[in-house]
């Protein structure tokens, strides 16, 4: 079952970014959500031999960024309300690694670095991030900067090779994203943004037949 999920993930996937490349917005409506779809399905599979408070948490991650999509994709711009969505699975994540039995100590030169990195990303996103949305946005957006680095920060304390590539995918894709919505236009933004986002997703969710 893993072997035939892990495929449909990978045909929708192609078929969403194919929905890109054509500009066809049914492909892009529903391949977004079914996608990961296919993605909690293969965590829900991974967890039905053995349920575990890790496995919980890891799915319920996955159904909040699933919600999080939806808003994103609405014609009317919910960009705040898919924020804290996506917020709340950074949330259910971090939980999801306190459960992992060997959670070692944590490198603390590691996250000093992902402090300053993430200083300076919202140093850059600031005027951007104002303009658009007022202090509101201002103040989810370095909310949501803080949780996302710690949140990677913790996938490396479970030294999980599979949970921390997702975690720094995560970041990645996010960081892209706010960069072209509040800096400046990328070039290929759709594709980077979710080939990793659709990689970090696929990669937690099998994460739960890993770990």
């Amino acid at each position: 079952m893993f072997t035939i999920l892990s495929i449909f993930t990978l045909i929708s996937a192609f078929l969403y970014f194919f929905g890109i490349k054509t500009k066809n917005q049914k492909l892009l409506y529903l391949h977004k959500p079914l996608t990961m779809l296919f993605i909690i399905s293969l965590a829900v599979n991974g967890a039905a031999t053995s349920w575990t408070a890790f496995a919980m948490w890891m799915i319920i991650g996955l159904i909040f960024s699933l919600i999080g999509d939806v808003f994103l994709m609405l014609q009317s711009d919910r960009f705040l309300y898919g924020l804290v969505s996506f917020l709340l699975a950074h949330a259910f994540y971090m939980v999801a690694f306190l459960q992992f039995p060997s959670l070692g100590e944590g490198n603390y030169l590691l996250l000093a670095m992902l402090a300053v990195i993430a200083l300076l990303f919202l140093h850059r996103l600031h005027k951007g991030v104002l303009a658009q949305g007022g202090k509101r946005l201002f103040f989810a957006v370095t909310f949501y900067i803080l949780l996302i680095s710690s949140m990677v920060w913790f996938s490396f304390l479970t030294f999980n090779p599979w949970m921390i590539t997702a975690a720094i995918l995560f970041y990645f894709s996010d960081a892209a994203l706010a960069w072209d919505r509040f800096v400046k236009p990328l070039l290929f933004r759709s594709y980077i943004v979710m080939s990793t986002y659709f990689a970090a997703q696929y990669l937690f969710a099998c994460t739960v037949y890993f770990h």
